[in-house]
């Protein structure tokens, strides 16, 4: 029974306190938006039912900012400088004001100077969510410490510390370009490129692989391309450069093959074609056509000279030793050689099940050296950006795919099979960051990504990801070894335990951040939604009491399914409108 278990009861009582404070909050919060010009005084605001209702004190503001990053259009923050009964406060992007029980965050501004402020009075519903919040932290470890509970005779009956723990070759001479050596000696330049100081190398690498899908154009270099591009627009008109991977696309505007010349784009009286297609009823066609007019766009702005503007002492100059890193970076197709590895070790795994020992240390060498590379890639990565690199789909796989790593390690001694499927799984999302690596990947940061929250949020989630991982690795091996069944249920559910914990701990991380960015805890944002649904998909099995998991076939099913939840929250909500689609 449940209360004899106070750790579980203490537990499952969180979640009782968190949905009694969300009801509070829906009956008895007052929300609301208030517009401060420069020197007028405030002292009511707009509900977001319509009404106006008084405010706890009176607002003026003396001046709205936008801050930028050094050298570039990018916006940093948003900060209101405001007078609140006589006192001088500020209200920006993660940071809050708090006055009498109401709660002022930044929303937005005009082009006058003014700013808008969300308003929130929650008098209880906040107190027993965050209290709700708290009780599950230390209830989760409760429960993973606990002798008593099952996860500690998981992992004595596995002895696992374990589980805890282009297209046709043409030669260069057939596009008029700037000479080689020419355009080497400009790599280490130093540019302004998405709001931050880069190289040059840089610049070209991501604009060349955006427009084209490889950071190389028919045997010329990033430079080389961008250059040509660049001084000889009339020849490269006509140059086959611009992929287009959908083929409803590609026959709606008559060309052949995977690329388009930009000249095809218009029409004999110049008339840009793409424009009668952004209305396509077709949601994949319109998107693929968006990514096409988002790569005219960057062709137009390199024509016009505002793509490469060169740094000055301004911007912020970055010292040599930066600079050489970052070429080196760019030198080392990092993504390519995980998964290269990985699928690599992942076949020696197989084969190795045989029995031969040189194949199992040829597989161990594999992943340690996979393992080495992801490590150094996520240190240069951090290092670069100047902030911890898991603020983008690129880098959150990449993390992933070290997470993983380093539990393949742990659990080395669970047999060959595991390793394999493992190492197969961890490869795929490595290739996946591959395939994504077409985008920029060292970008600053939205202003509202700029919090100490991001990191630990971020780190939380993807490790529990990693986790959820393993479970279904777990159940791959079950249902291709049958004989393995019940080995693998006692692996999976040893990583299910802290996997549910993580991206419980995970998802309150994002709420108090979304409550101190937003002034909301919970918006029913997609991402929120989804990571609900997932929490919830995995709790089940946890429990005991549920006869259709109690086989072992039947758990390996659910828990193969059950990571579609996982790849729906991580993937899908890029296709739905949500705060969290930012790549």
């Amino acid at each position: 029974m449940l209360w004899r278990n106070p750790a579980a009861l203490t537990l499952h009582l969180s979640f009782v306190l968190i949905l009694a404070g969300a009801i509070c909050t829906w009956l008895l919060q007052e929300r609301g938006a208030v517009r401060l010009s420069p020197g007028e005084k405030v002292v009511e605001f707009r509900s977001s039912g319509g009404g106006l209702l008084p405010l706890p004190v009176a607002l003026e503001l003396d001046s709205f900012r936008v801050e930028y990053y050094p050298g570039g259009i990018a916006p940093r923050d948003y900060v209101s400088y405001l007078k609140v009964d006589g006192r001088h406060c500020v209200v920006s992007m993660n940071r809050i004001l708090t006055t009498d029980g109401y709660r002022f965050c930044q929303s937005g501004y005009d082009t006058d100077g003014s700013t808008v402020l969300s308003v929130n009075h929650d008098p209880w519903g906040i107190a027993l969510v965050y209290s709700g919040f708290v009780m599950f932290t230390v209830a989760g470890l409760w429960v993973l410490l606990s002798r008593r509970c099952r996860w500690r005779s998981l992992l004595r009956s596995l002895s696992l510390l374990a589980i805890l723990a282009s297209p046709g070759f043409m030669s260069a001479s057939s596009v008029k370009g700037v000479p080689a050596e020419v355009a080497d000696s400009l790599r280490s330049r130093q540019v302004v490129y998405q709001g931050r100081v880069v190289t040059f190398n840089t610049l070209s690498r991501e604009v060349v692989a955006k427009l084209h899908g490889a950071p190389s154009y028919r045997g010329l270099s990033p430079e080389q391309t961008l250059l040509s591009m660049r001084l000889y627009p009339e020849a490269w008109k006509s140059q086959p450069l611009l992929l287009v991977k959908d083929k409803n696309l590609r026959s709606r505007l008559g060309v052949e093959g995977k690329y388009v010349a930009i000249e095809n784009l218009f029409d004999s009286a110049s008339r840009y074609r793409i424009v009668p297609l952004l209305s396509v009823s077709d949601k994949n066609m319109r998107r693929a056509v968006e990514e096409l007019d988002e790569k005219v766009g960057i062709i137009l702005s390199l024509y016009s000279g505002d793509l490469i503007v060169e740094a000055g002492e301004a911007d912020g100059l970055m010292p040599q030793w930066r600079v050489d890193l970052e070429l080196l970076y760019n030198r080392i197709p990092f993504s390519t050689l995980i998964f290269i590895l990985l699928f690599s070790g992942a076949a020696i795994s197989f084969t190795s099940l045989s029995g031969r020992r040189l194949l199992r240390s040829l597989s161990g060498v594999t992943l340690w050296a996979a393992t080495a590379l992801s490590a150094v890639c996520f240190a240069l990565q951090w290092i670069l950006s100047n902030h911890i690199p898991l603020s983008n789909t690129y880098e959150t796989l990449l993390f992933a795919v070290l997470a993983l790593e380093i539990l393949i390690i742990i659990a080395r001694r669970q047999g060959f099979l595991l390793r394999g499927l493992a190492m197969t799984f961890a490869g795929a999302l490595a290739l996946v960051a591959h395939l994504m690596e077409v985008n920029p990947v060292v970008t600053p940061l939205m202003p509202v990504l700029h919090s100490p929250w991001l990191s630990l949020h971020v780190s939380l989630v993807m490790t529990s990801y990693a986790l959820l991982g393993l479970t279904f690795v777990a159940a791959a091996a079950a249902i291709i070894s049958p004989a393995m069944g019940e080995r693998m249920r006692r692996i999976s559910l040893a990583a299910l335990y802290p996997a549910e914990w993580l991206l419980g701990f995970g998802i309150i991380t994002g709420a108090v951040w979304a409550n101190i960015s937003w002034g909301r805890y919970w918006s029913w944002d997609p991402k929120e939604t989804l990571a609900l649904v997932t929490f919830i998909v995995y709790a089940l099995p946890l429990h005991r009491s549920i006869p259709l998991l109690r086989s072992p076939r039947r758990y390996h099913v659910y828990m193969l399914l059950s990571i579609l939840t996982v790849a729906m929250t991580y993937f899908g909500v890029n296709l739905l409108p949500s705060l969290h689609a930012y790549n």
